[in-house]
């Protein structure tokens, strides 16, 4: 029997399926030339993780929204825990 367990790269939840796992990364790629020589980097995350990047809104309208971070921040987080993966 093979069991596989999802890891977030972020705060290193595991769960036993990919319900509420995203995938989360930069691509950059030529204007004209959309295809495998793209660069991507990714990370994969859960819920939680992926409400701290301020990409989605909370579950209950009573909770408060966190100030998201910036478009930078992200970048350099997302970059830094690619290099880790």
């Amino acid at each position: 029997m093979i069991t596989t367990i999802y890891k977030c790269d972020k705060c290193g939840n595991e769960q036993d399926t990919d319900e509420q796992f995203w995938t989360v990364g930069i691509t950059a790629r030529t204007k004209w030339h959309r295809d495998m020589n793209d660069i991507v980097k990714s990370i994969h995350v859960c819920r939680p993780c992926l409400n701290s990047f301020g990409l989605l809104a909370p579950m209950k309208r009573d909770e408060p929204t966190p100030e998201p971070p910036t478009v930078e921040e992200l970048i350099r987080e997302i970059i830094a825990r690619c290099s880790d993966v």
